[in-house]
Protein backbone atom coordinates (compact mmCIF):
# COMPACT_ATOMS: atom_id res chain seq x y z
CA UNK A 1 0.00 0.00 0.00
CA UNK A 2 1.83 3.09 -1.20
CA UNK A 3 -0.93 5.64 -0.75
CA UNK A 4 -3.49 6.43 1.90
CA UNK A 5 -6.35 4.01 2.38
CA UNK A 6 -9.63 5.60 1.25
CA UNK A 7 -13.06 5.32 2.76
CA UNK A 8 -14.64 5.18 6.17
CA UNK A 9 -12.08 2.94 7.80
CA UNK A 10 -8.52 4.28 7.86
CA UNK A 11 -6.89 1.06 8.91
CA UNK A 12 -4.19 -1.12 7.58
CA UNK A 13 -7.19 -2.44 5.62
CA UNK A 14 -8.01 -1.63 2.03
CA UNK A 15 -11.11 -2.91 0.32
CA UNK A 16 -9.81 -3.04 -3.21
CA UNK A 17 -8.02 -6.40 -3.48
CA UNK A 18 -6.91 -9.36 -1.32
CA UNK A 19 -3.34 -8.05 -1.40
CA UNK A 20 -4.50 -4.71 -0.04
CA UNK A 21 -6.23 -5.89 3.11
CA UNK A 22 -4.53 -5.91 6.48
CA UNK A 23 -5.93 -6.34 9.92
CA UNK A 24 -9.26 -7.53 8.50
CA UNK A 25 -10.36 -9.18 11.71
CA UNK A 26 -12.59 -6.78 13.61
CA UNK A 27 -11.38 -3.79 11.60
CA UNK A 28 -14.78 -2.21 10.98
CA UNK A 29 -16.49 -2.44 14.36
CA UNK A 30 -15.35 -4.50 17.31
CA UNK A 31 -18.17 -5.73 19.47
CA UNK A 32 -16.49 -7.77 22.17
CA UNK A 33 -17.41 -7.57 25.84
CA UNK A 34 -16.19 -4.68 27.96
CA UNK A 35 -16.07 -4.52 31.73
CA UNK A 36 -18.06 -1.43 32.67
CA UNK A 37 -20.95 0.83 31.62
CA UNK A 38 -21.13 4.29 30.09
CA UNK A 39 -19.13 5.82 27.26
CA UNK A 40 -15.41 6.03 26.90
CA UNK A 41 -13.85 7.54 23.80
CA UNK A 42 -10.69 9.00 22.36
CA UNK A 43 -12.58 10.39 19.37
CA UNK A 44 -12.72 13.95 20.70
CA UNK A 45 -9.07 14.07 21.73
CA UNK A 46 -6.45 15.80 19.64
CA UNK A 47 -4.34 13.43 17.57
CA UNK A 48 -0.81 13.48 18.94
CA UNK A 49 2.43 12.53 17.17
CA UNK A 50 3.19 8.85 17.54
CA UNK A 51 6.41 8.06 19.40
CA UNK A 52 8.33 5.12 20.77
CA UNK A 53 7.89 4.40 24.50
CA UNK A 54 4.62 6.35 24.49
CA UNK A 55 1.85 4.69 26.51
CA UNK A 56 -1.48 4.93 24.72
CA UNK A 57 -4.80 4.15 26.36
CA UNK A 58 -6.87 2.24 23.80
CA UNK A 59 -9.73 1.67 26.22
CA UNK A 60 -9.35 -2.07 26.78
CA UNK A 61 -5.54 -1.92 26.81
CA UNK A 62 -2.57 0.29 27.46
CA UNK A 63 -0.27 -0.10 24.46
CA UNK A 64 3.32 1.07 24.09
CA UNK A 65 5.36 0.70 20.89
CA UNK A 66 8.83 -0.35 21.98
CA UNK A 67 10.50 -0.59 18.58
CA UNK A 68 9.86 -0.91 14.85
CA UNK A 69 12.23 -3.03 12.76
CA UNK A 70 12.43 -4.33 9.22
CA UNK A 71 13.99 -7.79 9.15
CA UNK A 72 14.65 -10.47 6.56
CA UNK A 73 13.72 -13.28 8.97
CA UNK A 74 12.29 -13.66 12.44
CA UNK A 75 13.58 -16.94 13.85
CA UNK A 76 12.22 -19.25 15.03
CA UNK A 77 8.79 -18.20 13.75
CA UNK A 78 9.48 -16.77 10.27
CA UNK A 79 12.09 -17.86 7.75
CA UNK A 80 13.66 -15.55 5.19
CA UNK A 81 11.40 -14.77 2.22
CA UNK A 82 13.17 -13.73 -1.01
CA UNK A 83 10.07 -11.82 -2.13
CA UNK A 84 9.42 -9.85 1.06
CA UNK A 85 10.64 -8.31 4.26
CA UNK A 86 8.97 -8.30 7.67
CA UNK A 87 8.02 -5.14 9.54
CA UNK A 88 8.05 -6.00 13.23
CA UNK A 89 6.20 -3.66 15.59
CA UNK A 90 7.24 -4.70 19.07
CA UNK A 91 4.86 -3.60 21.82
CA UNK A 92 3.99 -3.83 25.48
CA UNK A 93 0.28 -4.44 26.01
CA UNK A 94 -1.49 -4.34 29.40
CA UNK A 95 -5.10 -5.22 30.12
CA UNK A 96 -6.12 -2.57 32.65
CA UNK A 97 -9.80 -3.57 32.74
CA UNK A 98 -11.45 -5.96 35.18
CA UNK A 99 -12.09 -8.79 32.73
CA UNK A 100 -10.39 -10.68 29.90
CA UNK A 101 -10.01 -8.75 26.64
CA UNK A 102 -9.20 -10.03 23.14
CA UNK A 103 -5.81 -9.36 21.55
CA UNK A 104 -7.81 -8.70 18.36
CA UNK A 105 -8.68 -5.31 19.88
CA UNK A 106 -5.00 -4.34 19.93
CA UNK A 107 -4.42 -5.70 16.43
CA UNK A 108 -7.34 -3.80 14.93
CA UNK A 109 -6.17 -0.54 16.54
CA UNK A 110 -3.25 -0.19 14.12
CA UNK A 111 -3.47 1.84 10.94
CA UNK A 112 -0.86 2.98 8.48
CA UNK A 113 0.13 4.59 5.19
CA UNK A 114 2.87 3.71 2.70
CA UNK A 115 3.39 0.42 4.52
CA UNK A 116 4.06 -1.64 1.39
CA UNK A 117 2.21 -4.56 2.87
CA UNK A 118 1.81 -7.91 1.14
CA UNK A 119 -0.53 -10.83 1.72
CA UNK A 120 0.89 -13.83 3.50
CA UNK A 121 1.19 -16.99 1.36
CA UNK A 122 -2.11 -18.90 1.47
CA UNK A 123 -3.47 -16.40 3.95
CA UNK A 124 -5.44 -13.18 3.97
CA UNK A 125 -3.38 -10.01 4.25
CA UNK A 126 -3.29 -9.10 7.91
CA UNK A 127 -1.04 -8.43 10.84
CA UNK A 128 0.25 -11.54 12.56
CA UNK A 129 0.61 -11.41 16.32
CA UNK A 130 3.44 -13.18 18.14
CA UNK A 131 4.30 -13.48 21.80
CA UNK A 132 7.82 -12.13 22.19
CA UNK A 133 8.69 -14.02 25.36
CA UNK A 134 7.67 -17.48 24.14
CA UNK A 135 8.06 -16.98 20.36
CA UNK A 136 4.63 -18.33 19.41
CA UNK A 137 1.94 -17.00 17.15
CA UNK A 138 -1.20 -15.99 19.02
CA UNK A 139 -4.42 -17.32 17.52
CA UNK A 140 -7.15 -14.91 16.50
CA UNK A 141 -9.30 -14.08 19.50
CA UNK A 142 -6.67 -14.89 22.14
CA UNK A 143 -7.69 -13.28 25.42
CA UNK A 144 -5.55 -11.40 27.94
CA UNK A 145 -6.60 -11.62 31.58
CA UNK A 146 -7.03 -8.52 33.78
CA UNK A 147 -3.81 -6.98 35.03
CA UNK A 148 -1.64 -9.04 32.67
CA UNK A 149 1.10 -7.41 30.60
CA UNK A 150 2.29 -9.10 27.41
CA UNK A 151 5.15 -8.29 25.07
CA UNK A 152 3.68 -8.71 21.60
CA UNK A 153 5.13 -8.37 18.10
CA UNK A 154 2.72 -7.29 15.37
CA UNK A 155 4.27 -8.44 12.10
CA UNK A 156 3.55 -7.19 8.59
CA UNK A 157 4.77 -8.89 5.42
CA UNK A 158 6.22 -6.04 3.37
CA UNK A 159 7.50 -5.24 -0.10
CA UNK A 160 11.31 -5.26 -0.08
CA UNK A 161 11.55 -1.84 -1.74
CA UNK A 162 9.18 -0.06 0.65
CA UNK A 163 10.25 3.52 1.35
CA UNK A 164 10.64 3.31 5.11
CA UNK A 165 11.13 7.07 5.39
CA UNK A 166 7.58 7.60 4.07
CA UNK A 167 5.96 4.92 6.23
CA UNK A 168 3.59 6.17 8.90
CA UNK A 169 1.66 4.33 11.58
CA UNK A 170 -1.42 5.23 13.56
CA UNK A 171 -3.09 3.81 16.64
CA UNK A 172 -6.81 4.17 17.26
CA UNK A 173 -8.71 3.77 20.49
CA UNK A 174 -12.16 2.48 21.35
CA UNK A 175 -15.23 3.90 22.96
CA UNK A 176 -17.43 1.80 25.16
CA UNK A 177 -21.06 1.62 24.16
CA UNK A 178 -23.35 0.41 26.88
CA UNK A 179 -26.35 -0.39 24.69
CA UNK A 180 -26.44 -1.12 20.97
CA UNK A 181 -29.74 0.16 19.51
CA UNK A 182 -29.60 -2.58 16.88
CA UNK A 183 -29.07 -5.63 19.08
CA UNK A 184 -29.62 -4.26 22.61
CA UNK A 185 -26.37 -6.02 23.40
CA UNK A 186 -24.45 -4.09 26.10
CA UNK A 187 -20.73 -4.10 26.74
CA UNK A 188 -19.32 -3.20 23.35
CA UNK A 189 -15.94 -1.79 22.44
CA UNK A 190 -16.36 0.21 19.23
CA UNK A 191 -13.31 1.26 17.24
CA UNK A 192 -12.87 5.02 16.85
CA UNK A 193 -12.29 6.44 13.37
CA UNK A 194 -9.83 9.09 14.57
CA UNK A 195 -6.40 7.91 15.72
CA UNK A 196 -5.13 8.64 19.20
CA UNK A 197 -1.67 9.09 17.73
CA UNK A 198 -0.09 8.83 14.30
CA UNK A 199 3.13 9.65 12.52
CA UNK A 200 6.47 8.34 11.36
CA UNK A 201 8.55 6.17 13.66
CA UNK A 202 12.22 5.34 13.14
CA UNK A 203 12.57 1.92 11.55
CA UNK A 204 15.65 -0.11 12.35
CA UNK A 205 16.82 -2.22 9.42
CA UNK A 206 18.32 -5.65 9.94
CA UNK A 207 21.17 -5.89 7.50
Amino acid sequence: MRGRVPGRVRGLVARRSPTQRLGAVAALVVVLSAPFGGWRSAADQEVVPLALDQRLDLGPFHLTIDSVKQVTALPPVLEADPDARYLVIRTTVTNHTDRAESVTLAEAAFSGDHTGFLAWPDEEAQLRVYGVDDAVRLPSGEFVNPGITLHLAFVLRQQPDTDLAALTLGVRGYHFQEVDPQTLDPDRWVLDETPIAEGHLPVEVDA
